[in-house]
């Protein structure tokens, strides 16, 4: 059996003597007034966690203030109290025995909550207890849940910190020893008790004192948001070297889902559920033990923008030797430019048009695995700081910091530099074009990563989707004249050459070396750099694929209109189109048998489905398809019109 932890040892009876001597009646109504105008103005709901509720002083309060107050304390003698005092305030509590340093969510048998208050109850454990009880808390609440966590500030404690004191309350002794250890961060010691009737008990002392900055800290790293921060329960207090008590007001910080989580292997059916359906290539039917049934219109991916890109493919695939030379280059090792920079260079600048006199050193062309990959490596320049977004931009990079994600609305330059401005990001990723809203411009792009240059922000542009227009409208030359950029862009989207894994980051003569110290060396094959190279070095291998989309694009979303949809602002070279994920379109999409991607917001809060995705129909067949769906406000197809 593990032994009994210190922290249910010290909160005895013996402890709540000295202890009720301090929490006086004035201090607690103080305390109790700021903690439910708090909670009234931030929490969702009135359904509140006590950690380390203690004798109740704090969860009997907010009940009698209408709060539902669920009190959770690892001491039995304490929850005994508790439920004493509410019965005597006509309050109803729910009181929870949890060592809450020992268990986590699952074992706490918690229901739904919106706010968990936590006050002088943080730093009994190690700096990984408190981390993991955060992290706890944080899968406990909503997404626009609340929690407030007190913490005693070790800058006004070792002002007045003796290692040793003496004190006698009601007729018990208390001989306090102990002792501060500047680098644990820890005071640790015991108090020895001599009761009235002449017993002794003594009861161990082991807390961890926190800068507010530290706390701050592991906030961030669990998952949090920083709202506000308060002095000894005063709202708008400012925090002072005398601030005796902090209080932190925070909100779960967005769940960043990864590029790669739409691609996880999906559960197999159980016993009892129907087979998926098999795809019949001949019609796009579905075929059951029943005969035909009918099929959604599946718009969530594009499997027909190969079409168009087929013949560059080709001819890519054609110019390379095939036999014994294939054979050799499947083999080669290319240890003499790990990164790929010799090769690519010369090749991307002529592809993405190099102003005439200028070039592009190797150094600053970096290849990875996809785009994807080049993000996650990047996210490395984080190191745990802020990372500013957009609320609908890709989120691998955010999600691998570890720091602290900020969403909002960068559409608009002018917004991307007030933000830029506010947060003061380590890191800034913008996706040019993003999913919404036009693409900026060069000069936009200019004062953009001038306001990152100001608050030293490395600016990341995503050009995933710039593969979709031409070459010569690529950020990348801009990297000649803006420190502190890098631009990636891959033979994913556009080239449909997803399986090569081939991405390249382009970087300003202050990141070159950054990023390859971030960057894996030897991330792509070489016979994937060989056709990537391949298809680069052909004049516009993406012409006809553009040329289709200009043909088709405009027709799908008048048929969207019609049916009473409104798609968003989007660049209309991208071969999709974007729809609000609410109830109505959902519907209206439903009833014609269109499935659209769920897109995840990247907003706190947001909902994973709060903007829906089609893939415009290129091909013969699913345009047709597409036209049957709406039938009903359908004009001729614009294959049907020439």
């Amino acid at each position: 059996m593990p032994p009994t932890p210190w922290y249910e040892r010290y909160f005895t009876a013996d402890y709540w003597t000295f202890a009720d001597d301090e929490y006086t009646a004035e201090r607690t109504a103080a305390e109790v007034a700021y903690l439910a105008d708090v909670l009234a103005t931030h929490a969702p709901g009135r359904r509140v966690v006590d950690l380390g509720c203690g004798v109740g002083r704090h969860a009997v309060g907010l009940a009698r203030k209408g709060f539902d107050v669920i009190g959770v304390d690892v001491s039995g003698y304490a929850l005994r109290r508790a439920a004493s005092a509410a019965d005597a305030a006509g309050v109803t509590l729910d009181l929870r025995r949890v060592d809450l340093l020992g268990a986590q969510p699952p074992g706490w048998g918690l229901p739904d909550v919106d706010a968990v208050i936590c006050v002088q109850a943080f730093g009994w454990g190690t700096d990984a207890d408190q981390l993991r009880l955060l992290r706890a808390v944080r899968r406990l609440l909503p997404a626009d849940g609340l929690l407030v966590l007190d913490h005693s500030n070790v800058l006004a404690i070792a002002r007045h910190y003796r290692d040793e004191a003496r004190a006698d309350i009601g007729g018990t002794r208390f001989h306090f020893q102990r002792r501060y250890d500047p680098v644990t961060g820890r005071s640790s010691g015991r108090v020895d008790v001599r009761r009235p009737d002449g017993t002794t008990a003594v009861l161990p002392d082991d807390v961890r004192l926190y800068h507010p900055t530290e706390v701050a800290t592991m906030l961030t790293r669990a998952g949090f948001a920083v709202a506000r921060t308060d002095a000894d329960f005063t709202a708008g207090a400012t925090l002072t070297m005398d601030t005796r008590y902090v209080q932190f007001i925070a909100r779960p910080a967005p769940v960043v889902t990864s590029a790669l989580d739409g691609h996880r292997a999906p559960t197999p059916p159980g016993p009892s559920s129907d087979p998926p359906p098999t795809p019949s290539p001949a019609d796009g039917s579905t075929r059951s033990a029943d005969g035909p049934a009918p099929v959604p219109l599946d718009l969530r991916a594009a499997p027909d923008e190969a079409g168009p890109v087929e013949p560059a493919l080709a001819a890519a695939w054609a110019s390379l030797p095939a036999g014994p030379a294939a054979i050799q280059r499947a083999r080669r090792y290319d240890l003499a430019d790990p990164y790929a920079g010799q090769r690519l260079a010369p090749i991307v600048a002529a592809y993405l048009r190099w102003p005439p006199g200028r070039q592009l050193p190797p150094d600053r062309v970096t290849a990875g695995a996809g785009a994807t990959g080049l993000l996650h490596a990047l996210a490395r320049l984080g190191d745990g700081g802020t990372v500013l977004v957009d609320l609908a931009g890709h989120p691998e990079l955010p999600g691998a910091t570890g720091g602290q994600v900020r969403a909002t609305s960068l559409r608009d330059p002018a917004d991307a530099v007030a933000a830029v401005t506010h947060h003061r990001p380590v890191l800034t990723v913008v996706d040019r074009p993003g999913l919404l809203g036009p693409m900026w411009t060069g000069d936009q792009l200019r004062r953009v990563a001038q306001a990152c240059a100001t608050v030293g922000s490395v600016l990341v542009v995503d050009e995933t989707l710039g593969a979709y227009l031409p070459p010569d409208r690529s950020a990348a030359p801009l990297t000649d004249e803006l420190p502190g950029t890098v631009v990636i862009r891959s033979m994913s989207k556009g080239f449909c050459a997803g399986g090569l894994r081939v991405g390249y980051a382009v970087a300003a003569s202050d990141l070159a070396d950054v990023v390859r110290q971030v960057a894996p060396p030897l991330a792509v094959s070489a016979l994937a750099l060989d056709l990537a190279a391949a298809l680069l070095t052909q004049q516009d291998p993406l012409a006809a694929l553009r040329d289709r989309i200009a043909q088709v694009k405009p027709y799908v979303e008048e048929q969207l209109i019609a049916a009473g949809l409104t798609p968003l602002p989007t660049d209309p070279r991208l071969p999709w189109l974007v729809l609000p994920g609410d109830d109505e379109v959902r519907r209206i999409l439903a009833a014609r048998g269109v499935l659209a991607k769920q897109v995840p917001s990247l907003a706190p809060g947001g909902p994973p489905g709060a903007l829906l995705r089609l893939s415009v129909p290129l091909s013969e067949a699913r345009l047709a398809a597409f036209t049957t769906a709406f039938a009903a406000t359908s004009t001729a197809a614009p294959t049907d019109r020439r």
